[in-house]
């Protein structure tokens, strides 16, 4: 049993799994969630649907985090939406004291962050899995590695924060999540992007799942990720020489009907990361004078489409 207070904000596919999960594990954990989700986290818990068969976890849930009475570690589960909740007011109510755990396919995410709350008080994180959305506090995980990794902003850390990123590793484990602390967490948030943002842009544009992309569109999918990595690199992000390769190899691994939940949202005509994720790395690619063409005329396209605007 762990004694830390943990706080997931959104209780969608990644927040409501990762704390049913929590909560079946004996995790004190909370779910700040509002509207329809919030009723029905309230009425019934999350319904969740996995290998383990379909279940209702009751989980204790607030509408705000002004109504929690402390939080160690605040995850933040939302999507990096266009159109969503802003930063500051996402943090509106966080305890004095708590870390900002990340979870967002967008590399700017953690900055945001850092911006309100400062970087001592924010982990950088990835979460990997296909997790699916399926109602209001409906959510199914449907393979793939569950995971998540994080790691503190700076190199010099306090021991007291040092023991709460292994208890919060620890109580991961113990809810069948594989967490760990990386020792450079920006290398982590740079290969995922290399993934996801590809695979979900490339997938949005062609309106093509995974074992489409990493077959007939296969060079496309493979000059997408170089274009993050070259970005990454003139960030100051240490890539292995390898990343690519080791990123197509891990795409290779996956469902071949995989698609990233910012390809259904902008398929479904709803909001979207398109911005957060094609977008960043657009931006940094432009303020470092890197060449990202092939980004930026996946981001332009789908724009056009009536994607974010």
């Amino acid at each position: 049993m762990f004694l830390m207070d943990i706080a997931i904000v959104g209780a969608g596919a990644v927040g409501g799994y990762f704390g049913a999960r929590l909560r079946e594990s004996g995790a004190q954990v909370t779910l700040v969630a509002r509207g329809e989700t919030l009723r029905a986290v309230k009425d019934r818990g999350v319904h969740v649907t996995d290998a383990q068969g379909a279940r209702e976890v009751p989980v204790p849930v607030v509408g705000s985090l002004h109504e929690l009475d402390r939080a160690d570690v605040v995850l933040v589960a939302t999507k990096a939406l266009g159109g969503g909740t802003p930063t500051r007011e996402l943090f509106d109510g966080l305890p004095r004291t708590a870390i900002v755990a990340t979870t967002q396919n967008a590399v700017e995410a953690p900055h945001q962050a850092v911006g309100i709350v400062g970087s001592a008080n924010v982990w950088p994180g990835v979460v990997r899995g296909f997790f699916i959305h399926t109602g209001p506090a409906s959510v199914e995980y449907r393979g793939g590695p569950l995971s998540y990794t994080f790691g503190t902003w700076g190199q010099s850390v306090p021991d007291g924060v040092q023991d709460l990123a292994a208890e919060f590793a620890a109580a991961l484990n113990s809810a069948g999540i594989e967490g760990w602390v990386h020792p450079d967490i920006w290398v982590d948030v740079w290969e995922k992007a290399m993934f996801v943002t590809t695979f979900g842009g490339l997938g949005a544009f062609v309106d093509k799942p995974l074992g489409v992309l990493r077959t007939d569109y296969r060079s496309t999918l493979e000059a997408l990720m170089r274009e993050v990595a070259d970005v990454a690199r003139a960030e100051g992000v240490a890539l292995p020489a390898d990343a690519v390769e080791r990123t197509m190899m891990f795409a290779d691994r996956m469902p071949e009907a995989s698609t990233s939940s910012m390809q259904r949202d902008i398929s479904a005509g709803g909001d979207s990361e398109l911005d957060a994720q094609v977008g960043a790395i657009v931006r940094a690619g432009k303020r470092h004078g890197v060449d990202v063409r092939l980004h930026d005329l996946i981001l332009t396209a789908l724009r056009n489409r009536g994607a974010n605007r």
